[in-house]
C-alpha cells in the first residue's frame, strides 16, 4: 500500500503557501499507476491554487518493487557531491529494516539522488541488469568517447525501449541544456562477459572495487577521480 503525507508547500511562482498530499513510498505491484505517473513526470505534482501554477515536487521516495524482490531509494541531493547523501543512507537503511516483521530481511535498496537516475534505474532493474555493471559499461564508454563528450557536459542514460537481445542502447544527454543528443549502442555479450567478470559467488568484487558505495555512477566517479 502506498504511504503518503501532508506536506506545506511553497509555489516558487507567486510563493503562495498551500497543505498537499504527496506520496512517500508505494510497491509497484500493487499501485502501477504510480508508476505510471513517475514515468510521465506526474508524480507529486502540485497545481498552486493561487496562481494555478503546476510544479513537481522532488522529495524523498522509496520505490518498491515487491515481485521482483528490489527497492529504489530517491534522496534529492547532487550527483557531482553524493557523500552526504551517502552517508545519510545508513539510517535510512536502518529504518526501513526497523519497519519489517523480526526475521525479514530487507530485500536490496538502490540509492539515487535525481529523478532521471531513478526513473533509468526502474528500467535498468526491469530488466534484470546489474546496476553496478551497467555503470561500468558507461565509465568504458565515458572513457573511450572523452574527444566527443566528457561527464561534466553530458550523462549516458539506459534506453530499455531501445535495447534488445543483441545490444544495450544508452541516450546522450546534454547536461547543460537538457537536449538528448545521441543513441550510442553496447553489445550485450559484452556486458555479459563483464557480468560474469565481476559478480563472482554472489558477492561483488572489481566492480565493488570501482563503485563501493551505495551511490552508483560512472559520470560522478569520473568527475571526483583526481
Amino acid at each position: 500500500m502506498a504511504q503518503s503525507n501532508t506536506y506545506p508547500i511553497q509555489c516558487p511562482k507567486c510563493k503562495g503557501q498551500q497543505d498537499e498530499v504527496l506520496y512517500d513510498s508505494f510497491d509497484v505491484a500493487k499501485e502501477p499507476e504510480l508508476r505510471k505517473q513517475l514515468i510521465e513526470n506526474r508524480l507529486n505534482s502540485v497545481t498552486c491554487v493561487s496562481c494555478g501554477y503546476q510544479f513537481r515536487v522532488d522529495k524523498n521516495l522509496l520505490y518498491h518493487d515487491s515481485t521482483g524482490g528490489w527497492m529504489i531509494y530517491w534522496q534529492p541531493g547532487d550527483p557531482e557531491h553524493p557523500q552526504q547523501s551517502m552517508e545519510s543512507f545508513d539510517s535510512v537503511l536502518s529504518d526501513l529494516q526497523g519497519v519489517l516483521p523480526s526475521g525479514q530481511s530487507l530485500p536490496e535498496v538502490d540509492l539515487v539522488l535525481t529523478r532521471i537516475e531513478l526513473v533509468e534505474r526502474v528500467f535498468i532493474r526491469e530488466a534484470g541488469l546489474h546496476p553496478k555493471v551497467l555503470e561500468y559499461v558507461k565509465y568504458l564508454v565515458f572513457t573511450q568517447n572523452l574527444d566527443q563528450f566528457m561527464p561534466e557536459t553530458h550523462e549516458l542514460l539506459f534506453n530499455g525501449q531501445e535495447s534488445n537481445e543483441e545490444n544495450l542502447c544508452f541516450v546522450v544527454k546534454n547536461v547543460q541544456d537538457g537536449k538528448l543528443e545521441t543513441l550510442l549502442q553496447y553489445k550485450r555479450e559484452t556486458y555479459e562477459s563483464l557480468l560474469e567478470l565481476f559478480v563472482q559467488d554472489g558477492e561483488l568484487s572489481l566492480v565493488h572495487q570501482l563503485f563501493p558505495g551505495p551511490y552508483v555512477s560512472a559520470r560522478s566517479y569520473l568527475m571526483t577521480d583526481v
